[in-house]
């Protein structure tokens, strides 16, 4: 994969983790689906007018962009 096109899946990856766990699943890593359970769960506590839900959901988020992008770019995941 050329540093381009790894830049490019990097950054959809990261886009995609705005919903925790996406970005994993896109990329292929097993944690993916307990992280997008989690993402519901605080998103679900959140809407429903659990205020306090809203620190560790944005946490999350931030936690699941910046782990997708570094796992592409160290060449790993994207079921290579």
């Amino acid at each position: 994969m050329d540093p381009l096109e790894k830049t490019s899946h990097a950054c959809r990856a990261a886009a995609l983790s705005l919903v925790p766990g996406l970005g994993h699943l896109y990329i292929g890593e097993k944690r993916g689906g307990p992280l997008f359970i989690a993402g519901v769960v605080l998103m679900v506590l959140w809407v429903g007018l659990f205020s306090f839900a809203l620190v560790p959901l944005v946490g999350l988020i931030l936690f699941c962009m910046g782990d997708t992008y570094l796992t592409v770019s160290r060449d790993r995941g994207l079921l290579s």
